[in-house]
C-alpha cells in the first residue's frame, strides 16, 4: 500500500513499550549477500515509563532482544499493523539529557554471520548442508533448490581434496554465512531472511508465477538510469577445475549464448573463477549462473518515491516506457522516515531474470 500518513510502532520482544515513539528510522533491504539493517531512533516521554526498574535496553541479560518495527495508515479507518522490519537488536546508544535512544539492528542472518563454521561434512546436498547450518544457528529452513542443482553434493566427495569446507583446511570460509551464500549462488538462488526463516529460492523473472509486480507508473518523485558501457561490449566467463588425483584440468568458457573450450579472439573481458574438483556440467551450471548476475548490473536504475511499504529486494517494478518498459527486478530498498520529511524510498533495480540450466 501507499502510506500517505505512516502510523509507526515498534515492538521489542513482542511488546509495545510505553513512553518510546519513533521520531525516524532508516532500513536498508538488499539482495546483495548482507543483513537487512534497520536505525531507529525514538523520543522518550518519561512521564510514560516505568522509573522503579531499570529500562528495557538495561537489563542484564545475554540473550538477543527481538526487535520489529510495523506500520499503518492513519487516513485509512481501521488499518491493521503490518511489520516492515523483524530482527534483534545489536547496540543502543542513550541520551538521557535530550530524551533519545538509538537503535540498530540486524535481521536473522546475523545468526549465520556471527555462527563459526568449525566442522566438515562429508557427501551432503547442498539442500542438507544449508538445513544443517540454518538449524545449528537456531533458525528455520524453508528451501526450494530448482531440480538441476538438488542433487548436487556439496563438500568433501569423491576425493580427500574435495574436504574444502573445514575451518582446519585452510579454507576460505569462516561464518556459516560465507558457506550458506555459496551454496544458494551455485545452485542459482537468493538466499534471505523472512522474520525467523531462511529462505533460499531461485531467482525469479518478472514473468514468474510467484514473482511480484508493483506499479509505480505516475507516483515517481525522480529517477535516472545508469550503463556501464565496458560490460555492455561484451564479457565471457571463464571457470576452470583440476583433479589433483587424476592430474587432469576442466576449463570452459561462456559468452552468455554458447560455451567453448578457447578463449575470446576479441578484446571482450574475462571474468575468470576457480573451483576445484567439479565435474564439466557443474562448471557450465557455474558459468550461466555468473554470467547473468554480472549481466544484471550492465543498466542500472535509481528511483526515488513515496514510502510504499510493501516494496521488498526481489519484487519487480513496472515504471513505464522505453527503458523503463518492461519490469525492473528490485535489488535494493532504502526506506527512511521521520517526522519532518514523512515516508521516502530509494530503490536500485536491475534487469534479473531466471538463471537459464546450462
Amino acid at each position: 500500500m501507499s502510506v500517505r500518513r505512516p502510523e509507526i510502532r515498534a515492538l521489542v520482544a513482542g511488546n509495545v513499550i510505553s513512553g518510546f515513539y519513533v521520531k525516524n528510522f532508516e532500513v536498508n533491504s538488499s539482495r546483495y549477500e548482507a543483513c537487512d539493517v534497520a536505525s531507529v531512533v525514538f523520543a522518550i516521554d518519561t512521564t510514560k515509563i516505568d522509573n522503579s526498574g531499570t529500562l528495557w535496553f538495561e537489563q542484564d541479560t545475554t540473550e538477543n532482544i527481538s526487535f520489529v518495527l510495523e506500520m499503518r495508515d492513519a487516513v485509512v479507518a481501521a488499518s491493521e499493523w503490518e511489520r516492515f522490519f523483524d530482527g534483534q537488536v545489536d547496540h543502543v546508544q542513550y541520551f538521557p539529557d535530550k530524551g533519545l535512544l538509538e537503535v540498530e539492528c540486524r535481521d536473522a542472518l546475523a545468526f549465520l554471520m556471527d555462527l563459526r563454521v568449525q566442522d566438515s561434512w562429508l557427501n551432503h546436498t547442498g539442500e542438507e548442508l544449508l538445513r544443517v547450518l540454518i538449524e545449528a544457528a537456531g533458525l528455520t529452513a524453508q528451501i526450494d533448490f530448482p531440480p538441476e542443482s538438488a542433487s548436487i553434493m556439496t563438500g568433501q566427495f569423491w576425493q580427500i581434496e574435495h574436504k574444502r569446507l573445514s575451518l582446519l583446511s585452510h579454507h576460505r570460509f569462516q561464518t556459516a554465512a560465507d558457506v550458506a551464500f555459496m551454496i544458494s549462488r551455485d545452485a542459482g538462488c537468493d538466499l534471505y531472511a523472512d522474520g525467523k526463516t531462511i529462505v533460499c529460492s531461485p531467482v525469479l523473472s518478472s514473468d514468474g508465477n510467484q514473482a511480484i509486480v508493483h506499479d509505480v507508473r505516475g507516483a515517481v518523485l525522480s529517477r535516472s538510469f545508469g550503463r556501464d558501457l565496458q560490460a555492455d561490449r561484451g564479457f565471457v566467463v571463464h571457470v576452470a577445475s583440476w583433479d589433483s588425483r587424476q592430474r587432469s584440468a576442466t576449463e570452459i568458457y561462456y559468452d552468455g549464448n554458447s560455451f567453448s573450450s578457447n578463449g575470446p579472439q576479441d578484446q571482450r573481458s574475462v571474468h575468470g573463477f576457480r573451483l576445484p574438483g567439479r565435474r564439466l556440467e557443474d562448471l557450465k551450471r557455474f558459468a550461466v549462473g555468473k554470467y547473468a548476475r554480472i549481466a544484471a548490473h550492465v543498466r542500472s536504475g535509481y528511483v526515488r518515491l513515496p514510502g510504499r511499504s510493501e516494496l521488498r529486494p526481489r519484487d519487480f517494478l513496472q515504471l513505464g516506457d522505453g527503458y523503463w518498459a518492461n519490469p525492473l527486478a528490485i535489488d535494493q530498498v532504502i526506506s527512511r522516515f521521520s517526522l519532518e520529511e514523512g515516508f521516502l524510498q530509494e530503490l536500485v533495480l536491475r534487469n534479473r531474470g531466471e538463471v537459464p540450466v546450462a
